[in-house]
């Protein structure tokens, strides 16, 4: 009797889904009602959720962002102690390099490869391009072909934007936003410099058959760009900064340069364009369009020179019988610095927002953003190139590997107060 009166207890739910939600719908508790409404709205909420981060994250599931993460995974585990003072090229060479992130971002004709120290090597990207170049500010990096007509922006897992232009590319920038910028030669002796998104659209464009466009950059929030471009006038070359505004496309400002010729443009924090030419350094200004020529000096006296963000540094040949050459710093936060004396003439120069360093025959010398001397390795001889980060480490090119040194790497030795 118990049995069958425990069995006429038991409520039996139907087995179609359909049934069961409609129960729960006409269910004379309000509060079931209720529950059942609010998991209907939470699935399908959750279905749109996934759909739009499928949307706007499909390159995370494409098969090269899968691969690299699984190339990620194994050079990890291959990771031997030691090894994290080298990134190893994956082809053996590379044609240019930047920071990027923490680590490093170079090209060879093959690839664009993000790596970090220990030669592991967290993205790739087809590249096929004759003469590659590697810009990278913020979260992204730009990847150009100099002659060619191929540009790639990437971020730290795959690519965002690839282009194929009609006009070979003189070269690029890139902005700390992403947007970058593409100076090309066009038909007809025109020049033209352009600006694209993150996703390769175009948002500006230039065009000059009156001046032949060098160099461009972005202000630091890409509102403005710079153009940099000559012409001849009877027998004077001058140079123009032209400033325009990138979303109305109107001139703001045009400074000309009188009998100089204008090579590089380092856009400034505070609304100027440091601009080196064959004959000086000079601030142009985009508010009042006013030019001021900061140093002075002769084409053959200029050493080498580099371009970090909204800094500039460049090394002269000095004459004075303390030192064989001068460094000078240009940051956007302050005026020209006062020289660096240097007792040889250096190979290449390396700036961060902490200090600056210079690497000459006998090795690379680091010094802090007050030109105080930190240390020295006379190791480091031979890099096509060098990069300095905020902490003092400091990144060596060579052909076929990158070397990290810093001031306690074997061979290194605290600079005494003067070189």
């Amino acid at each position: 009797m118990d049995e069958r009166h425990s069995k006429q207890n038991i409520i039996r739910f139907p087995s179609s889904r359909e049934e069961r939600r409609r129960i729960l719908r006409e269910n004379e508790d309000r509060r079931v009602r209720i529950v059942s409404l609010l998991r209907s709205a939470c699935g399908w909420l959750l279905a749109a959720c996934t759909l739009l981060f499928l949307l706007f994250n499909f390159r995370l599931f494409t098969p090269s962002a899968i691969r690299s993460a699984a190339e990620y995974a194994i050079a990890g585990l291959r990771q031997h102690e030691g090894d994290i003072t080298t990134i190893t090229y994956e082809n053996g060479s590379f044609a240019d390099g930047v920071l990027f992130e923490s680590g490093l971002a170079y090209a060879d004709s093959d690839s664009l490869y993000l790596a970090k120290p220990g030669s592991i090597t967290t993205m790739r990207c087809p590249l096929g391009y004759s003469a590659p170049v590697v810009e990278a500010a913020g979260n992204y990096v730009l990847a150009y072909d100099r002659g060619g007509t191929q540009a790639l922006l990437a971020n730290s897992v795959a690519a965002t934007a690839e282009l194929t232009l009609s006009s070979p590319i003189i070269t690029g920038s890139i902005g700390q936003n992403g947007h970058f910028v593409l100076v090309t030669d066009e038909q007809g002796y025109r020049t033209a410099a352009a600006v694209y998104d993150t996703r390769g659209k175009e948002v500006f464009k230039y065009q000059s058959s009156e001046y032949y466009i060098v160099s461009a950059a972005l202000s630091p929030d890409c509102s403005t760009i710079a153009v940099l471009g000559f012409r001849q006038q009877g027998i004077s070359l001058d140079s123009h900064v032209l400033f325009y505004s990138v979303s109305t496309g109107e001139l703001e400002s045009d400074v000309t340069l009188t009998d100089a010729l204008g090579m590089e443009l380092c856009y400034a924090a505070n609304g100027a364009a440091a601009v080196l030419c064959d004959n000086g350094l000079y601030l142009a200004g985009r508010k009042d369009g006013s030019a001021e020529k900061l140093l002075s000096y002769s084409s053959s006296d200029l050493l080498t020179f580099t371009v970090q963000d909204d800094a500039l540094a460049l090394a002269l040949r000095s004459y004075t019988s303390s030192a064989r050459s001068d460094l000078y710093v240009l940051r956007a936060n302050g005026g020209l610095e006062q020289p660096l004396p240097l007792a040889e003439e250096p190979s290449a120069v390396a700036l961060s927002s902490t200090g600056v360093a210079a690497l000459s025959a006998s090795g690379v010398s680091v010094y802090d953003a007050a030109h105080t001397p930190l240390w020295r390795n006379s190791e480091a001889v031979g890099a096509r190139r060098i990069l300095l980060i905020g902490d003092g480490t400091l990144y060596a090119l060579y052909t076929k590997n990158t070397r990290l040194f810093t001031a306690h790497s074997e061979r290194s030795e605290e600079l005494p107060d003067a070189e």
